[in-house]
């Protein structure tokens, strides 16, 4: 499965990616809203963080739903109580995953994508 993950917390994106690339999945990291829309193509899952500088991932969420409406989109937040979150319910977005997101449930969520 190819797997879009968006983080301005390179770090966590990177380790996120080579988690799911040992998992059989192809992932490429996006260190903005920005980077991520320049991609090319659509990918099958797309994994968003909610805040971030610039386009926040509920705008970005909007955009890759109108360009990519098949992409299964789940959202990530370090934050428990989040005003954007609705928003990004409303969006379509699957999931929301906490930070520091356990590896299994994202694992185990990606598995009806499949």
């Amino acid at each position: 499965m190819r797997v879009l993950v968006v983080d301005d917390n390179t770090e966590l994106a990177e380790n996120l990616a080579e988690i799911l690339t040992d998992a059989g999945h192809e992932a490429q990291v996006a260190g903005s809203a920005a980077s991520a829309l320049a991609e090319a193509g659509c990918f099958d899952f797309a994994l968003l963080d909610v805040r971030m500088d610039g386009m926040d991932g509920v705008e970005l969420l909007a955009a890759l739903r109108h360009r990519c409406p098949d992409t299964v989109c789940v959202m990530m937040t370090a934050f428990s109580r989040d005003e954007r979150l609705e928003a990004a319910r409303n969006l379509g977005a699957q999931r929301v995953l906490h930070k520091p997101v356990r590896v299994d449930e994202l694992l185990e969520l990606m598995q009806p994508a499949a």
